[in-house]
């Protein structure tokens, strides 16, 4: 067995352990990186596995038709199974390399330095699509400012709207504008009484996209921030598979649905996390 293929499985196995920590993804990564540098043939074949692994499906297929033998019936039939997630997927839902703190901390300096408002029930808007960034700026539908960073989420009012800046959102002025808001007021959790707390969520927060209706999690007394989509690899990565299964929410057929989720497939996880106590949760929904 040759060195990269015996890192490889000493990897592999870290990162599919139960309670998976961001470290195994990130050792991956590093992996992922020193095998993109090295040009012997031992190394790209091991690569195609760190790809398919975290979920670079279109990566590892390009990469598999560019170093495969098409006439062995094991790659042949490797690469029909990567086809179609390559085709239907690309690389879009890749397992993301877990920040550290310091990074985390870098990344909110950079979101300040670009005027971005904090939302507190959606803390990473860029991170989870909620915005796009446009080099040549677009105009607020709103405000009519041109702006370099615009919603791209759920906006729910009757009027066709194009464009809206973060500052918008953030003050209101787009939902009073427009009288629509940005989540269903109905499609909350509940045991949240203070209603100053639903108007900042449906009229001063950026959405999320669901498959269906966009539904948002509270625990103690206040709705909790929402931390992007996610599947079965991503919560065992970040070792709170356990703590979302542990919830009133779901039985124990609907348990054993989340287990096998993936990201980007038929059913969707939604993960949330509370303000006060840092409990995680989870919404789903199907295609």
């Amino acid at each position: 067995m040759d060195g990269y293929l015996k890192r490889y499985i000493e990897l592999q196995k870290k990162f599919n352990e139960p309670d998976g920590k961001p470290e195994s993804v990130r050792a991956l990564y590093d992996f992922k990186e020193e095998l993109e540098q090295a040009e012997d043939m031992q190394a790209k074949e091991v690569l195609v596995n760190v790809y398919n692994l975290l979920d670079y499906k279109k990566s590892a297929y390009d990469l598999l038709c560019k170093i495969g033998d098409k006439s062995e019936p094991k790659v042949f039939k490797r690469l029909a199974n990567l086809k179609g997630c390559a085709e239907k997927w690309g690389d879009h839902y890749a397992v993301k390399k877990p920040k550290t703190e310091e990074e985390k901390q870098k990344e909110f300096e950079k979101l300040m330095q670009m005027g971005l408002p904090f939302f507190r029930y959606h803390p990473n808007p860029l991170d989870t699509g909620a915005f796009k960034q446009s080099e040549e700026g677009v105009i607020c539908d709103c405000c009519q400012k041109t702006t370099h960073i615009y919603y791209s989420g759920p906006f729910y009012c009757v009027e066709e709207i194009n464009y809206i800046c973060p500052d918008c959102i953030a003050s209101g002025k787009a939902a009073e504008k427009f009288d629509g808001s940005f989540q269903d007021e109905y499609s909350v959790d509940d045991g949240v009484e203070d209603l100053q707390k639903l108007d900042e969520l449906i009229r001063r927060t950026p959405g999320y996209c669901g498959w269906q209706q966009e539904y948002w999690r509270a625990h103690c007394h206040d709705y909790c921030a929402f931390l992007g989509y996610t599947g079965a690899t991503e919560l065992n990565v970040l070792g709170v598979m356990e703590e979302v299964l542990d919830d009133y929410m779901w039985d124990e057929e609907q348990k054993e649905m989340i287990k096998e989720s993936v990201n980007g497939g038929h059913l969707q996880c939604y993960l949330f996390q509370c303000l006060h106590c840092g409990k995680h949760l989870l919404w789903m929904d199907v295609d």
